[in-house]
């Protein structure tokens, strides 16, 4: 059995390959990068860096890239007046048709519209994004447990589940509390899902809080499956700083038709 201080010695190895190309990735958004480029970057073979990142992000590598690309684009629409053109090619994509295939299949609406939104900054309109898909009469399992959070959080959490291990587009269910403490999850379909809570220290009916959650305090990733009337995964959420592993969070935080607990 290998001892503490080599696990230690090689886990804070691959976290420093990992961390380099993160970097990479961000410095070089506009560029296209393979697997085998990242593999190089992280000096490691491709598949031994394929494993390693997703150990340490919870996302395969390209899957983490296209996120950032989603997630700065977001970010210039929301807080500059670039053209939608312009902001395509700067986030890596070569066809203003791909790109915004891509920016829907996420975000649940077009750039331009996001931009809209943004600007009128108004809640009700924002959580047209992301309707409430729980909260009474629609079938499907209940979901219970609690957020942690810690003591000098003050704000709004919101929580819920998603088909992918990035929080992205439209939860399958959603609600939002106030501050720390139990949640409940209504109307879950049969499957698996990704359990995420995110912690808003500012209101989401106002500024660009909708939108950017860059350093908002955030937990889960954890899958959670249901099948019948069994439901496994532990829904015990600890709210924390983001770091540079985690993906980023790519949604609009519901307002007017979220469960408020």
């Amino acid at each position: 059995m290998a001892s503490p201080v080599v696990r230690d010695s090689t886990l804070r190895s691959h976290c420093e390959s990992v961390e380099r190309v993160i970097t990479a990735m961000r410095d070089q958004m506009d560029q296209p990068m393979t697997l085998q480029q990242m593999a190089r970057i992280g000096f490691a073979s491709r598949y031994h860096f394929n494993r390693t990142f997703r150990q340490i992000t919870g996302v395969p590598p390209l899957q983490f890239l296209y996120a950032l690309r989603i997630d700065a684009a977001r970010r210039l629409l929301t807080q500059t007046q670039k053209k939608v053109i312009d902001i395509c090619y700067e986030v890596g994509y070569n066809s203003i048709g791909s790109f915004t295939r891509r920016f829907v299949d996420v975000m649940g609406v077009s750039p331009t519209n996001l931009r809209k939104l943004a600007r009128n900054r108004n809640g009700a309109s924002a959580a047209r994004l992301n309707p409430h898909t729980g909260g009474g009469a629609e079938p499907g399992a209940q979901v219970e447990g609690y957020i942690h959070a810690p003591e000098d959080f003050c704000g709004r959490v919101a929580v819920g589940l998603f088909t992918t291990p990035i929080p992205q587009g439209k939860p399958v269910s959603c609600a939002m509390l106030e501050g720390a403490g139990p949640y409940s999850l209504e109307g879950v379909p049969e499957g698996e899902f990704y359990l995420f809570a995110v912690g808003l220290t500012h209101s989401p009916a106002h500024g660009s809080a909708c939108f950017d959650h860059a350093s908002a305090l955030r937990a889960g990733g954890q899958p959670i499956r249901f099948a019948g009337n069994s439901i496994r995964g532990d829904t015990s959420l600890t709210l924390r700083p983001p770091s540079q592993f985690d993906p980023p969070v790519l949604l609009v935080v519901p307002q007017e038709k979220l469960q408020v607990v």
